[in-house]
């Protein structure tokens, strides 16, 4: 379900407090932290029509779930599992609007008669409909094993109302013993709609994700619950149950996490496991929770109070310990948690802890190396490559110029991998450029001024994009290079973008001073020092 979705991994705004060593009025990087990362969503997701399969066959079968109306229309999925019968997530139907609500394939348009049986532990509701269709194959979820190729169905949610197979390939454990790990994760609107061995048969349900792994319930769960089918219960009266009516607690922390209320997010996901405490992915509880206290503490540590942040974090880290000590192969939790710590780091970086902040920078590698080695494709690439921009810049605060400079190489393989997972990574390529500056102010600093050039000139490559900070990134490299006039335009590029940028007003006042233009250069620098007193320090 698409409301449901944003639930898993929210937006991640990703960074640290840490940038090359500044010197009095000259030209210098923004702080790395400061560059914003939007949640990782790979290359794209694959729509279309998986081979092997009886495209109609399954298509008749799967069943649009609507409801609501314009932008609030919600698209999800369910399948026919008896000729009258068909099964969907209780997330699907437990708050929809029954005035507008709509049960249809793309022959028949039917009435939901009532409920007959549900399972809160697993997110399944059978419901009877009136008419008839052909239910699906149900197979043995027992014999699907790791990196088995699965096949998920269901409709691409509003507006493209999109019928949909999607290949995907099974994870390795289950989550919770129970639920099916399958990556790449299902557009939104596939909630209810379901996944498919290559004989057809359905081995899953499809029901929650989380970054780019999805989850579908087994087949064998839904075998048992279809076994207690009994009498019909009308839709209505269902909904009015308190296990049921508790599910509109995941939408609103859904909706919490997309409007940056993370209080508000924490407050939902508590109240809903307190009403369904034997929910299966309780991982899950933890993981979303920690990951919300996370951001939470990133939005204090915003506002200036790094002491409340820190006491965010380290809960955030407790929480995402229990999340993995469940479920040991989580690797979004894993994932949460590299970015707790390395949060943590950065808040002891800005009150001179530095050896502390490198601890908990290691640990944060740690983890996502964790990620990565659960599951290669998990795109934490760029995550890592940039703590070990930061350890590269602490390396350096500290003189250590050798070390620096292996952390920013291996930041910049990261990088690489990140691209290679994803080529429309704009974060890869834009810290991947911070970093080839970072190299080529050594290489200058040595005399070097040929590897130096190559350095910055690829830095302006990469971050060619419409962007605040690639456009400040690229009038970085441009000024490096003495011209002047360019990096000016750049930095101004970038305050149209970012009025309140700062590092952008003292930089183009370099510039600017360069090239001999004092008095607009003065105009910036106190521009510069309004909108931040360290400007320039």
């Amino acid at each position: 379900m698409k409301r449901i979705s944003k639930l898993c991994l929210g937006f991640l705004v990703f960074g640290f407090i840490l940038s090359c060593a500044r010197t009095p009025q000259r030209i210098e990087l923004h702080p790395v932290y400061a560059i914003p990362r939007g949640t990782p969503e790979g290359p794209g997701l694959p729509l279309g029509v998986a081979e092997g399969l009886d495209t109609e066959e399954v298509k008749s079968s799967t069943v649009r779930v609507v409801y609501g109306e314009g932008d609030s229309t919600m698209i999800s999925s369910s399948f026919f599992v008896a000729d009258d019968k068909i099964v969907t997530n209780i997330h699907v139907v437990a708050t929809a609007d029954l005035a507008s609500l709509h049960v249809r394939t793309d022959n028949a348009d039917y009435t939901i008669q009532g409920v007959t049986a549900y399972d809160v532990q697993n997110d399944l509701v059978i419901l009877q409909i009136s008419g008839t269709g052909a239910p699906l194959v149900l197979g043995n979820s027992d014999t699907v094993s790791s990196g088995e190729t699965v096949f998920c169905v269901g409709y691409v949610g509003y507006p493209a109302d999109r019928f949909n197979i999607m290949e995907t390939t099974v994870l390795s454990e289950r989550l919770s013993g129970v639920w099916l790990r399958v990556t790449p994760n299902s557009p939104g609107g596939n909630s209810g709609g379901p996944v498919l061995n290559t004989e057809g048969e359905v081995i899953g349900i499809n029901v929650a994700g989380n970054g780019p792994i999805g989850y579908a319930v087994e087949s064998n769960v839904l075998k048992k619950l279809l076994d207690r089918s009994g009498t019909i219960e009308p839709l209505a009266e269902w909904q009015t149950r308190d296990t049921i009516r508790a599910f509109s607690y995941l939408g609103q922390a859904s909706s919490a996490f997309y409007n940056a209320d993370y209080a508000g997010a924490i407050e939902a996901i508590d109240k809903f496991f307190t009403i369904n405490p034997t929910h299966t992915p309780i991982s899950m509880r933890y993981g979303n929770r920690g990951y919300a206290k996370t951001l939470l503490g990133h939005s204090k540590f915003d506002k200036d109070a790094p002491d409340i942040a820190q006491q965010y974090y380290r809960e955030a880290i407790q929480d995402l310990d229990r999340s993995i000590s469940i479920t040991p192969t989580d690797t979004p939790a894993y994932f949460k948690r590299g970015y707790a710590k390395t949060l943590l780091g950065h808040a002891e970086i800005i009150t001179g802890h530095t050896a502390v902040a490198q601890q908990h920078y290691r640990a944060a590698i740690e983890d996502f190396d964790k990620a990565i080695g659960i599951y290669p494709k998990f795109p934490a690439y760029a995550e890592r490559g940039t703590v070990k921009v930061a350890l590269g810049i602490s390396e350096t605060n500290r003189g250590r110029t050798m070390e620096a400079q292996q952390y920013y190489h291996a930041a910049i393989e990261d990088f690489d991998e990140a691209i290679l997972y994803d080529r429309y990574d704009t974060y890869a390529y834009i810290v991947r450029g911070y970093t080839k500056i970072c190299l080529a102010d050594f290489e200058a600093d040595n005399g070097n001024m040929e590897d130096a050039r190559s350095l910055y000139e690829s830095a302006i490559t990469d971050t060619d994009t419409k962007n605040p900070y690639a456009y400040h990134t690229l009038g970085v490299a441009k000024a490096k290079l003495e011209d002047y006039t360019a990096a000016i335009d750049d930095f101004s590029k970038a305050i149209s973008l970012k009025p309140d940028f700062a590092e952008a007003y003292y930089n183009r006042a370099v510039a600017k001073k360069m090239l001999g233009q004092k008095d607009a250069a003065k105009v910036d620098f106190k521009k510069a020092k309004e909108l931040d007193p360290d400007a320039g320090k």
